[in-house]
């Protein structure tokens, strides 16, 4: 048995309130680049739905960019570590790692000729620092600012430059190589958050949190014009700004929820996008890319928007998870419904790759579970809310009626019309569209929770390491039976589609599987995970099943040689939080902490 990865779906770039995100293009044109976790993303420009990873950091990575010859590329984390690794082919060869200072790394900028890297950020003993990418030997000294620096760019040519931004406000200006301190503007009243050279090396500007853009000779450093005094301007600071190929035009990002193209040699707008028509802190405009003829930004939420520069409106907008993944369930119609940390749940047609997210009032906490039926979506979170979305005529959207649950819901499952979640404060609760039906309270505490497909027995797992058994009736759960094979907290549960099983996950990496009509151990040889079993599904001919534990490993089980496995190593790096199979089972789907669906190809022997 083996299996092969044949989707990626990526999670979107990580924004942070109040800082920019600095997006980085491929010199080729085909990709583009960013950081989620621990993760750097590398997404084809075109087709978003096609993308790889890097995830060779050991702490969340703040940035990354393409080598000006494309052959590598720089990525960088919190605790101050650049990595430079090889493009080239699959395996993402590693050819140097620096400790550029101990703190978080902000930008990082190449020189034209792929030599020199610059790294600047919140470093305790300095903000910047220079050095060749094959050696890490210092090039020169960064200086001259009090405070984290923002932003950094470099001169496309001789004589070499360097730019920096800063959150003391100034704009400073260093001769290469190597880099030495030329000289400091003070134009802007706030923090710097983008300082950006012209693809030719004439020009390069600045933009800040107080709203204004400066544009600079590129070779002296001298100030030319304030762009931010043209009428049109951005009225709230600019988060971060990306020149044309021909070095004739600017695209400009802001915390206004409004990005803009200007014309340089005109000093003026000339086009302006608007991404709210009410305020909304998720429609600020971070982050920016002008690649070839895609202009490209991105939104608080993580919505990347690509623009379309002709007729000034959007071109599409590719929308998905910007948080680590808590919940997955797959549809009949292999349409995968996932839920994340901020709340947030996406839609995904099978083979699409780009993600729906429902209208209308969603969860404002993270998503604790999901259940599909009958062309709806149930959803549960931490919010203490039970919800629901409507599926009908692929508008998605969410129902009015919203269930509190007095206490945090950790799991849910729904059968024909009828919900059941299981809370913290031990209770289950029975609901039908948004209302309650019934309330069982209990003396231990529920962990998960499964209807068979008979609509009647329903298994609830405890925290007391049995599965108890339910018959629903009517809208009241009446005692069924108890099982005790587990040995730890039952933290994942699933019927078989054929109802003749139950499989039964637990807090110390074991499943066991029950025979439904005898209530006895069937097997209990599934014990290759080595932490917490997070969720298990059943293939549509109950044959086989597969899991997804903490310990970052999918494991697929056969019923009928319950000693054969197939196990894919580190399939999510924080853990898979949600595991089902697509259409039969030879597709398996998998969702993580990492914040990625994966889609499997299974070969049975």
């Amino acid at each position: 048995m083996s299996s092969s990865r044949s989707a990626t779906y990526a999670p979107q770039p990580s924004t942070e309130r109040g800082r920019p995100v600095h997006m980085s293009g491929d010199p080729k044109g085909g990709n583009f680049l960013y950081t989620n976790g621990r993760s750097v993303i590398i997404r084809n420009l075109a087709n978003p739905e096609i993308a790889k990873e890097y995830t060779q950091h050991t702490a969340q990575t703040t940035v990354a960019r393409y080598s000006p010859s494309s052959f590598y590329i720089a990525s960088a984390d919190v605790h101050g570590n650049v990595r430079i690794w090889d493009t080239v082919g699959g395996e993402n060869i590693l050819k140097t790692e620096t400790k550029v200072f101990s703190g978080k790394v902000n930008d990082l900028a190449w020189d034209f000729e792929s030599k020199r890297i610059i790294a600047v950020g919140e470093g305790k003993d300095k903000f910047g620092h220079a050095f060749l990418f094959d050696t890490a030997s210092s090039v020169g000294e960064i200086g001259g600012h009090s405070k984290a620096i923002n932003s950094v760019d470099l001169r496309p040519g001789r004589p070499l430059r360097a730019v920096t931004g800063s959150d003391d406000t100034s704009v400073n200006f260093y001769h290469g190589v190597p880099f030495k301190f030329n000289k400091s503007s003070n134009d802007h009243s706030r923090f710097v958050q983008c300082v950006r050279y012209s693809p030719n090396g004439d020009h390069f500007v600045s933009a800040g949190a107080d709203g204004k853009l400066f544009l600079y000779d590129g070779k002296e450093g001298n100030k030319i014009a304030e762009l931010s005094s043209a009428a049109d301007t951005h009225n709230g600071g600019i988060y971060s700004v990306s020149w044309s190929p021909d070095s004739k035009s600017l695209l400009s990002s802001s915390a206004d929820m409004s990005a803009k193209v200007w014309d340089i040699a005109a000093q003026k707008v000339v086009r302006t996008w608007e991404f709210a028509k009410s305020p909304s802190f998720d429609d600020q405009q971070v982050g920016s890319l002008w690649q070839g003829n895609t202009l490209l930004t991105l939104s608080l939420s993580g919505d990347l928007n690509y623009l379309d520069n002709s007729s000034g409106g959007l071109a599409r907008v590719v929308k998905g998870h910007a948080k680590g993944l808590t919940a997955l369930t797959v549809g009949p119609d292999k349409t995968f419904y996932s839920g994340s940390y901020d709340g947030r749940v996406c839609v995904w047609k099978d083979g699409l790759g780009t993600a729906e997210v429902p209208s209308g009032p969603a969860h404002s906490n993270q998503v604790t579970g999901l259940a599909f039926a009958d062309g709806t979506l149930y959803t549960a979170g931490m919010d203490d809310t039970q919800r629901s979305v409507t599926l009908d005529g692929g508008q998605h959207q969410y129902k009015s009626a919203i269930l509190a649950t007095g206490g945090i819901p950790k799991a849910i499952a729904t059968t024909k019309g009828i919900t059941i979640a299981v809370t913290v404060n031990n209770r289950i609760i029975l609901s039908k569209d948004g209302a309650q039906l019934g309330d069982k309270k209990l003396d231990w505490t529920p962990a998960s929770v499964a209807i068979a497909p008979n609509g009647k027995d329903v298994a609830v797992g405890g925290e007391d390491q049995k599965v108890h058994i339910y018959t629903l009736d009517g809208n009241a759960l009446k005692d069924k039976a108890t099982l005790e094979g587990n040995r730890g907290s039952v933290t994942a549960l699933a019927y078989s589609p054929d109802g003749s099983m139950l499989a039964a996950g637990d807090a110390q990496s074991k499943i066991v599987v029950y025979d439904t009509a005898s209530n006895e151990v069937k097997l209990h040889q599934w014990v290759f995970h080595s932490g917490r079993v997070n969720a298990i599904a059943w293939s549509p001919d109950s044959r086989y099943a597969v899991s997804g534990s903490l310990d970052t490993n999918v494991e697929v089980w056969s019923v009928e040689k319950p000693m054969k496995h197939i196990t894919i190593k580190s399939a999510h790096m924080e853990g898979v939080t949600g595991v089902g199979f697509s259409g039969d089972e030879k597709k398996v789907v998998s969702a993580g902490g990492d914040g990625f669906i994966k889609v499997w190809n299974i070969v049975h022997h």
